[in-house]
């Protein structure tokens, strides 16, 4: 009898989780404010089971929240109580930095798709400024991916109360879609009390964004009134109006030019979703901050580009989202031979979920620069298909070279396991994936890899193993290395107190063989690492290496690596503040030997933030080498002011110098939210010096010294 009952515990245990309905407002119109406050209150699904992590303690500041639909948008409202004697932290009025997170905010995290693989995130902090983010692959957040949505915050003597306003548009859910079951979660972080409270996934070590540990939520099939208001074309349009400026010197000729573009996104009833680009330019795009390598191997850089950005989800393949070797890397397409940016003349894609395979389509012709006819022309498809809620198959092709060249093709297969239930709270994942390439002049080439995480409190690790052939090449991807056998992972005790304090002792290791056995390297690092709960880091690292190089480099100008086997060890220390204080820092320093020498690397940063308006950053970074035959030094400073007086405007300057390069760069951004659905957006960059760089760009002997380019750019919103 008792093995019957633990029998059907298991199976109750194991049933899904029962879906809340999502209700549909009847009212026809919001109230004069905006926000249709009595229909809202009366009809709107309460949620206030919120908890602290570990599930076993209420939390100590009471939270509500309000959901419900009113014609082609999600209203949310969330109430916050707090102590009187204990005010919000707020420091950031900029949209979209990271530091956001660690002051007192809410965010939502919605999945319309219903499926644990793509999803939304949206945050507000207790001062009104808004960040969003893409989840992809089921956990993993994209930062720069930039929605359309509103919020307002409404402070108080015993809280404040935050409420959202998001277009379903913008999640990707078509407003005529009969019925649909989303996955949702909400969290609140309290940073004066170090409290983090959430509806669901409060299991000691999940993530926010796990879309796995999740409440479901259960739309209502529209009525003849909800029908009436869900009418429309899906249809948002972004015509923009730029003018840019250019010149370099010594020439100082300047070449203007007044230029019209359009982008064109669409949202089917059948969920598809559509995205047109005409005469698109990326001038206004953050410049990236300057990082100087001393390793043989490409920086991988984040995507910063709506265009790419939207649906990225849809193209992630092989959990290889930040590591070679990925397939396709958006950041390949709009780049000539000599890695300078260009417009994207045309652009399609389609992405979505049709008869149960999710796919993304992209298909694109960048601008030819100075040169005559068509530029390149690239595409990318990947499709694939859900085998229950633990399991995915998928394929992947890419067609075309950045720089034009003909001939580059890839194919690729990849599988997926994840399971955030494990055990009743543990979470694994799963990956394998094998990749083929062809391209003109180098053939054929083969790349095949796995992975192994179990990310969670107590005993966790990782590990990824791969092996890339020595003729693969991924035209639009990014690939470190070639005609390699490469493993890297780690084996660590996640300890967390009632504080919420993480101590994590492990150990990493990052094996590495050429596949002709020329070069070796083995890497062990044991580590230890606390991080309270405020947000601060310390992290204290030793690295033993044997690495066997075949042939010299030079990691520095002038300073040449000598080939060989080298056997030597380092230390490195880390340590960094949270970003919700006034003023703090962060550093990161390196010592000890380094191949058949010695190696010092400092890195400095330090912030202030005055107010919620203001922000400065400052950054300094120094490499020496110091090895038998030479000596060599490099270095980096930086500057960064950023300046937010409204949600509507945010101006910021960098400025920044290495001393590889010799460049002094100056980049100005400018952002203004004239109205909901247009925005003026100005960006001036200015690079000074580094004639040895402008020489090989102009062909002459150094003759161009500095170059200057401006945009302004006026965006138009509209919603059919």
């Amino acid at each position: 009898m008792k093995f019957l009952l633990a029998v059907v515990f298991l199976l109750a245990m194991a049933q899904p989780a029962q879906a809340l309905l999502l209700p549909r407002l009847q009212a026809a119109a919001a109230e004069a404010a905006g926000w249709p406050h009595e229909a809202f209150a009366r009809e709107a699904l309460l949620l206030k089971d919120f908890r602290l992590e570990g599930g076993a303690a209420a939390p100590v500041r009471r939270s509500e929240l309000r959901l419900a639909l009113q014609g082609q948008v999600l209203l949310a409202e969330f109430r916050a109580w707090h102590a009187p004697d204990e005010p919000p932290v707020a420091r950031q009025m900029r949209r979209d930095v990271e530091a956001l997170l660690q002051d007192d905010h809410i965010a939502l995290v919605i999945d319309v798709e219903g499926r644990a693989r793509n999803g939304h995130v949206f945050v507000l902090n207790s001062a009104g400024t808004q960040f969003d983010a893409l989840i992809v692959d089921g956990v993993q957040m994209r930062r720069d991916w930039d929605g359309l949505w509103q919020a307002s915050v409404e402070p108080g003597s015993e809280g404040w109360t935050a409420r959202f306003l998001i277009p379903l548009a913008t999640l990707g859910h078509s407003p005529a879609a009969t019925s649909a079951q989303w996955r949702f979660n909400a969290q609140r972080w309290s940073q004066g009390g170090l409290e983090r409270q959430r509806l669901a996934g409060w299991q000691g070590g999940k993530e926010l964004s796990s879309l796995g540990d999740t409440l479901l939520l259960q739309l209502p099939a529209l009525d003849g009134q909800a029908q009436a208001q869900a009418e429309g074309l899906g249809l948002r349009l972004k015509p923009s109006l730029r003018w840019t400026a250019a010149s370099a010197r010594p020439e100082g000729q300047v070449r203007q030019r007044l230029e019209p573009g359009l982008e064109l996104f669409h949202q089917a009833d059948s969920g598809l979703r559509s995205t047109l680009a005409l005469n698109l330019d990326f001038g206004e795009a953050e410049a990236d901050e300057r990082e100087l390598t001393l390793d043989r191997f490409e920086l991988l850089r984040e995507e910063k580009r709506e265009f790419f950005l939207q649906d990225a989800g849809f193209f992630s393949f092989g959990g290889l989202q930040d590591m070679s070797p990925m397939p396709y890397y958006s950041r390949r397409v709009g780049l000539d031979a000599e890695g300078r940016a260009r417009s994207l003349r045309a652009g399609l894609k389609f992405s979505g979920t049709v008869v149960g395979l999710d796919f993304g389509v992209l298909a694109a012709e960048v601008d030819a620069g100075e040169s005559q006819g068509a530029g390149p022309r690239v595409g990318v498809m990947r499709v694939a298909r859900a085998l229950g809620p633990l399991h995915r198959i998928g394929l992947i092709a890419t067609q075309g070279h950045p720089a034009g060249k003909a001939g580059s093709a890839l194919s690729g297969l990849d599988y997926r396991f994840r399971d955030t239930a494990l055990a009743g709270d543990k979470t694994l994942e799963f990956n394998l994936w094998q990749q083929r390439s062809s391209n003109a002049g180098l053939g054929a080439g083969e790349a095949t890899g796995g992975s192994l995480a179990y990310p969670n409190l107590g005993l966790g690790g990782e590990i990824s193993v791969q092996r890339v052939s020595e003729h693969f090449e991924p035209a639009l991807g990014y690939l470190a290395e070639a005609g390699v056998w490469h493993s890297e992972g780690a084996l660590a005790w996640w300890h967390r107190n009632a504080a919420g304090d993480d101590w994590v002792p492990g150990v990493d290791w990052n094996l590495r063989r050429k596949l002709d056995g020329s070069e070796a390297t083995v890497s062990w690092n044991p580590e230890l690492r606390w991080s309270p709960a405020s947000g601060d880091m310390l992290m204290l690292e030793w690295f033993l290496v044997r690495d066997r190089l075949a042939h010299s480099y030079e990691p520095l100008p002038g300073v040449a690596l000598r080939p060989g086997q080298h056997d030597y060890q380092y230390l490195k220390l880390m340590a960094e503040s949270s970003r919700a204080r006034v003023w703090g820092g962060g550093a990161e320093l390196r010592v000890g030997p380094y191949f058949d020498g010695r190696r010092q690397d400092m890195d400095l940063h330090l912030f202030w933030q005055p107010s919620t308006t203001w922000a400065w950053q400052g950054r300094v970074g120094a490499k020496r080498l110091q090895m038998p035959a030479a000596a060599g030094r490099a270095y980096t400073a930086s500057l960064r002011l950023d300046h937010a007086p409204s949600m509507a405007w945010a101006n910021s300057l960098l400025v920044q110098w290495d001393s590889v390069s010799e460049q002094l760069g100056l980049s100005a951004r400018l952002r203004w939210r004239i109205q909901p659905g247009r925005e003026l957006l100005f960006s001036f960059d200015h690079l000074q010096g580094g004639q040895a760089m402008f020489a090989r760009e102009s062909g002459g002997p150094g003759g161009v010294t500095s170059q200057q380019g401006a945009q302004l750019k006026l965006v138009w919103g509209l919603q059919l």
